[in-house]
């Protein structure tokens, strides 16, 4: 506990400072949401203190003149939205049976999301700010993906599996849902040259740690990601060259999955399989939500409820514990409801629209190519895992929509 208030405290005076400085701290160590603590009975994680002494250390700059006033700009369509996520998100947690678990929920996933968005909103104006808040993304996956390389190297017998899973061990594939958005907006910014070359290398790293996480879902995630990037390229050599390179590069981890028998272990349909454990996951997951169709369980109350329906499907069964449904609109729909899900979809179109259209913009084109890439990377993500609803996946989401419309010009 005592660690998470001076953290607090630390990024909070670093705020007053320097407010632009302190939310890049705070993009670095989202991780740090793991370490978990409890004041005065409540829950809460080292990250949710850094956050909240950010938000306090920048508005005390703001107050006391050390910072300049944000001018608020609205487009009405966004505030309807904005007004229609929340209010999905009040309806679940009021209907839903375990209301202490859906306001943790709430709260990491809910108004954590919204306090960082305001922080990013009042604290990049300029491409220099943007481009800071970019390297921080980077450097902390890059943190992430070397503390896993290092497991491979060093504790390898302590691996489920022998998957890297870094800070979130034993979970490979929490690792992998925060490094595969990381990896390709990085990539696209590179190849677009709005970032210098010399982050081919920590940007190696990402990738050398997404291969060792062997998720399958990822590397998809990913090869999507990445095409969008490819398609923005000019036609010429370098599109040529990437398209082998890609083409090569995939081939050669197929066949060392192949080889390894780790690509079979997840297609296998047989008893205890990778592939089996999931259609148990999303079957069981869709009957609870055929018999909860519009306002879903609540937040965070999946793992009870799937505990319960189970049974009934399949027993005994490959999982008891699962925490999430492993599919990104299958968990929207059954944690908020019909709402909350149609809000996210109508959300990410209106997004998208936007987004394209500031593509047309030359001083926007290529922080809006990198952007939509990344995001698109989550989406394809989430057709078989949850890569939104954790605390540090939330924010990255969040700085991910929000970067296109933080800075007036291109060049970083």
């Amino acid at each position: 506990m005592i660690i998470a208030l001076l953290t607090g405290l630390i990024i909070g005076a670093l705020a007053i400072w320097r407010p632009a400085l302190a939310t890049a701290a705070i993009i670095f160590h989202w991780p740090a949401y793991l370490m978990q603590t409890t004041i005065v009975g409540v829950p809460t994680t080292v990250l949710e203190l850094a956050l909240y002494g950010a938000v306090m250390g920048t508005t005390i700059a703001i107050v006391s003149k050390r910072w300049p006033r944000p001018q608020l700009r609205f487009d009405w369509w966004t505030m309807i939205l904005v007004l229609c996520w929340s209010a999905a998100w009040i309806v679940a947690v009021v209907a839903s049976p375990d209301q202490r678990a859906s306001l943790g929920a709430w709260k990491a996933w809910w108004l954590d999301a919204a306090l960082f968005s305001g922080l990013l909103f009042v604290t990049v104006r300029s491409v220099a700010e943007r481009t800071l808040m970019i390297r921080a993304l980077i450097a902390s996956g890059t943190v992430v993906a070397l503390a896993g390389l290092g497991q491979l190297a060093f504790l390898r017998d302590t691996l489920q599996e022998g998957r890297l899973s870094s800070f979130y061990m034993p979970v490979a594939n929490y690792a992998a849902m925060f490094l595969a958005p990381i990896f390709v907006f990085g990539v696209a910014l590179v190849l677009h040259r709005s970032l210098s070359r010399i982050w081919i290398g920590p940007l190696s790293v990402i990738a050398l740690a997404l291969v060792g996480t062997q998720s399958l879902g990822g590397m998809l995630a990913v090869s999507a990601g990445l095409g969008i990037v490819w398609l923005s390229l000019p036609t010429g050599i370098l599109k040529r060259r990437l398209l082998w390179s890609a083409v090569t590069a995939g081939a050669a981890i197929l066949l060392i999955l192949f080889v390894t028998g780790k690509l079979t272990q997840r297609f296998d349909l047989s008893d205890r399989s990778s592939g089996s454990a999931r259609i148990q996951i999303w079957v069981t997951s869709w009957a609870i939500g055929t018999q909860n169709p519009i306002l879903g369980i609540g937040p965070n109350a999946f793992e009870v409820a799937y505990r319960d329906e189970l049974p009934k499907h399949y027993f005994p069964p490959l999982e008891w514990l699962v925490a999430q449904p492993h599919n990104l609109y299958l968990a929207l729909w059954l944690e908020l409801g019909l709402a909350g899900l149609f809000v996210f979809v109508g959300s990410m179109y209106y997004w998208f629209r936007g987004v394209i259209r500031q593509m047309n913009i030359d001083s926007k084109r290529t922080i809006a190519i990198a952007a939509s890439a990344a995001v698109c990377t989550i989406l394809v993500h989430g057709l078989v895992d949850t890569p939104i609803l954790k605390s540090d996946l939330m924010l990255l989401t969040v700085t991910l929509l929000m970067l296109p419309w933080l800075a007036k010009s291109e060049s970083a």
